[in-house]
């Protein structure tokens, strides 16, 4: 078996294309010193000047960035950070100004693409949103999931042969991360830490994949309210390796099937080392149930495709709140009239393999499933798995509901049927 060393050569071989250019030049971004001044400008006009073929420098200070910051244009560039890149608290101009990122009418306050684009931290860099505010204000609204104009904190669209490492993300805005329309990008030694200094933080993933493939989460910690990390529609041949989660929801596929009539993917995923300390599960699947109510990002509903090829192997957990494996495919609008059809999605999961699971839970369920009549959920496995509770007795309940033929455990009982967006009722 090859060694961790040995596998992570052969991920930056895979990106042979992120190799250092000799720079024509060097911008080094000057801080205002004062919140009163948005450094955004001064960023823009360093990148403007620098992003192709050169060199961005971050000093060891804090820059206020009060204002959005598109920059998609870069191509072979280095960009150092050693400072702290925080965002204002001005929640209007946010509401007002933040940029769609084309994907359930979510958008964010910065957005970063090109080629080659490298992007170290050095263990120090740090892009903090504030997220104390937002997190304060979005408990007072009547609509707390996905409100309109809330930005995730950087999306990284159409970035490729890219290499990002060394960053330390906190407080989020909301959505730490998106990576859309992005190939071939390693994120390596990536802290993200969203818990609120006083309010409880909500919404705010580690980071989620769209139309993406060919990404590697290396060696991330996460501390946060919902989705360690989430793969979205699209999202193709994603490693997540060497990372320990604390306090969310686990790893999410999903959720998926939203758009009405809409073939969608989620291929070749490949999940190892992994740490859970307190999360609801180490691994789970969402869908849209069959039904369209509303429109996202709230509502939705009505489509197709499959969740297929995931492996996950060497899951150790501590404290799981729930079900360690969990299918849910009764995502659907809160508004929804009656309890809605948790069993009519068309998009099917299948292929899904749990090699190696040991720790503690809290719950006596290792997998609660439940899966589509229309579409049942096909070849999964589970083997070498055992949990305890603290009484050390085993967490034994496999719950399943249209589980076909499934290996390395037998099914002792049915799952709860009704709405979910966290993989179980």
């Amino acid at each position: 078996m090859r060694s961790i060393p040995v596998i992570l050569s052969l991920l930056l071989a895979q990106l042979s294309p992120v190799v250092a250019k000799s720079h024509q030049n060097s911008c080094v971004v000057k801080s205002s010193g004062t919140n009163v001044t948005d450094d955004a400008p001064a960023i823009l006009k360093a990148f403007r000047e620098c992003g192709q073929n050169g060199r961005i420098v971050f000093e060891p200070t804090t820059y206020y960035v009060n204002s959005v910051m598109n920059i998609s244009w870069l191509d072979n560039v280095d960009i150092d950070i050693r400072g702290t890149l925080l965002w204002s608290t001005d929640i209007p101009y946010w509401l007002n100004n933040s940029m769609d990122v084309g994907y359930q009418n979510q958008s964010t306050a910065l957005i970063i693409g090109g080629n080659n684009v490298r992007i170290n931290g050095y263990e120090k860099g740090t892009f903090d949103g504030n997220g104390d505010y937002w997190y304060q204000w979005i408990r007072e609204q009547p609509n707390t999931s996905n409100y309109p104009g809330r930005p995730h904190g950087v999306t990284f669209d159409n970035l490729t042969n890219s290499v990002i490492r060394g960053l330390t993300f906190l407080r989020s805005q909301m959505w730490t991360m998106s990576i859309i329309n992005s190939h071939n990008v390693l994120l390596d030694s990536i802290l993200v830490n969203n818990t609120g200094k006083w309010a409880q933080s909500s919404n705010t993933d580690g980071a989620d994949t769209i139309r993406s493939s060919h990404i590697t989460f290396n060696n991330w910690t996460v501390y946060n309210g919902d989705d360690s990390l989430s793969m979205k529609a699209n999202s193709t041949d994603i490693s997540i390796t060497n990372c320990k989660f604390y306090d969310g929801l686990g790893i999410a596929m999903g959720s998926i099937g939203q758009y009405n009539d809409q073939f969608e993917t989620i291929e070749r995923i490949t999940v190892k080392n992994i740490e859970y300390d307190n999360t609801l599960h180490a691994f789970y699947i969402k869908t849209w149930t069959d039904d369209q109510n509303g429109y996202p990002p709230n509502g939705g509903g009505g489509g197709l495709g499959f969740a297929s090829e995931m492996k996950l192997t060497n899951l150790t957990t501590t404290g799981l709140r729930g079900a360690a494996f969990a299918i849910s495919q009764c995502t659907r609008f809160s508004g929804a009239p009656g309890q809605g059809n948790c069993t009519n999605s068309e998009f099917q999961i299948r292929n899904v393999e749990i090699d190696g699971l040991s720790g503690t839970s809290e719950s006596t369920r290792l997998a609660s499933l439940q899966c589509s009549a229309v579409a049942p959920c096909t070849n999964i496995t589970i083997v070498d798995s055992t949990l305890h509770l603290d009484n050390g007795t085993a967490a034994s309940e496999y719950l399943c509901g249209n589980v076909a033929n499934p290996t390395g455990f037998k099914c002792t009982g049915v799952p709860c049927v009704g709405g979910s967006a966290t993989g179980e009722c």
